[in-house]
């Protein structure tokens, strides 16, 4: 009995060791891939989340102390609307932090494109937005 079990140890186990040795290796190195992918997107994922918060936040601000008053006058021409456009974007890039620009760089490649498409995007959403409100408060009045 002791014979069979030294034979088998000899034939089975020992050469097996590296072959399992080798399927942990890649396991534990996949496992480390996988946990530093999701930590790369979760931090992908907030730093979007603080550059499109601070684009909505230039843009809503500009709209309340400049456009709503420049409309509501009669004097929003397109002068008025670059300059509107100019001040949401100065007032996006003192708020967005360096790490999120740098972020954003990274996976877009120009920090400007990505900022005048944001506010673009962002003043559309809010007209429409705006004009859904407007339609259904009509509408239910």
């Amino acid at each position: 009995m002791k014979e069979i079990l030294t034979t088998l140890v000899q034939v089975v186990i020992i050469p097996a060791i590296p072959v399992v040795a080798t399927y942990l290796v890649k396991y534990l190195k996949a496992k480390a891939e996988q946990t530093t992918t999701r930590i790369n997107n979760e931090l992908i994922r907030t730093y979007l989340q603080e550059a499109t918060d601070a684009v909505l936040q230039a843009v809503t601000y500009t709209a309340q102390t400049y456009v709503d008053t420049l409309k509501k006058q009669g004097k929003f021409d397109k002068e008025a609307q670059q300059t509107a456009f100019n001040t949401a974007k100065d007032i996006a890039l003192k708020l967005l932090t360096d790490e999120a620009k740098q972020m954003i760089e990274y996976l877009y490649g120009d920090l400007m494109l990505w900022l005048d498409t944001k506010i673009e995007q962002t003043v559309k959403e809010q007209k429409t937005f705006t004009t859904i409100g407007t339609l259904e408060t009509f509408t239910t009045e």
